[in-house]
């Protein structure tokens, strides 16, 4: 009996130490202020910058939230009609980009009050972290916000920092990324360009874009920061394949859809703020 006492106190001990245990604190910006994640009023994932990096190739969205509970994220590999997410359901039946579901970027909206917004337009290249709130929160973000994604650019470190990156992919995927920052005093700054080709799968799925994201902050106070964002997103070009029938499907799933040559089926983005 004697035995059994000790190991179970020697067990109980273990237990306790383990649960002692605690994790880092996240901060998150579920509302207009920023707070701890347990105190948030809706549920909220975050994505660091490292889980971003690591997620691919740092072109879709799509990429960065496949890791996220409550979040479909579908990459169909046409840029013209970009990812589609779905939130809880909210945006599962939009044919092509966002709907329901609210786009902020550095607290800047990207979508239109309805909810419709275009994914591709977020510098992945040089977020810091992505919010994803998945509760009640039209009193926040108005009656479109099934879901909410947030994305934050990183702030500029102490030393002087300049990133060149390239990624070749598959069916002619190329990206080329040139990202600086630095700080002086009180003033950092963040700049990022990045442009994105890809000649695609299928015929008349071509793709072509350019980006740049620059964040000017200044320390005021303390408590007080000044942070100055200029965002520009430009797609030129990225063709539509179309459907194909069951039949074209089987003669060669590479084709582009009836007409889609014949009427330059294609969209074009151009977005700044």
């Amino acid at each position: 009996m004697k035995h059994r006492i000790y190991w179970g106190g020697v067990l109980g001990l273990l237990s306790s130490a383990a649960y002692a245990q605690s994790s880092d604190e996240i901060t998150v910006q579920s509302g207009r202020l920023a707070q701890k994640q347990f105190d948030a009023p809706a549920s909220v994932r975050v994505i660091d910058g490292e889980s971003i990096r690591n997620a691919g190739a740092q072109v879709n969205l799509s990429e960065a939230l496949a890791q996220v509970p409550g979040v479909v994220a579908l990459n169909r590999n046409n840029y013209a009609q970009d990812v589609q997410i779905s939130i809880r359901g909210f945006g599962s039946r939009s044919a092509f980009g966002l709907r329901g579901i609210r786009l902020i970027t550095d607290g800047i909206p990207a979508t239109t009050p309805d909810g419709q917004g275009q994914a591709s337009t977020v510098s992945l290249t040089s977020a810091e972290r992505i919010e994803v709130l998945t509760g009640p929160l039209a009193q926040l973000y108005g009656n479109s916000a099934g879901g909410v994604i947030q994305t934050f650019t990183r702030e500029a470190g102490d030393q002087p920092q300049l990133d060149v990156s390239t990624t070749m992919g598959s069916y002619g995927l190329r990206r080329h990324d040139v990202q600086f920052s630095g700080r002086t005093g009180q003033v950092g700054i963040v700049a990022d360009y990045s442009t994105f080709d890809i000649d695609g799968y299928r015929k008349n799925s071509a793709a072509e874009r350019k980006q740049f994201n620059g964040v000017l902050t200044t320390q005021l106070q303390d408590d007080t920061k000044l942070k100055l964002v200029a965002n520009m997103f430009d797609m030129p070009m990225a063709q539509d394949p179309l459907g194909l029938t069951a039949a074209q499907l089987k003669a060669d799933p590479r084709l582009e859809g009836t007409n889609a040559l014949a009427n330059r089926t294609r969209k074009v983005v151009s977005q700044n703020q």
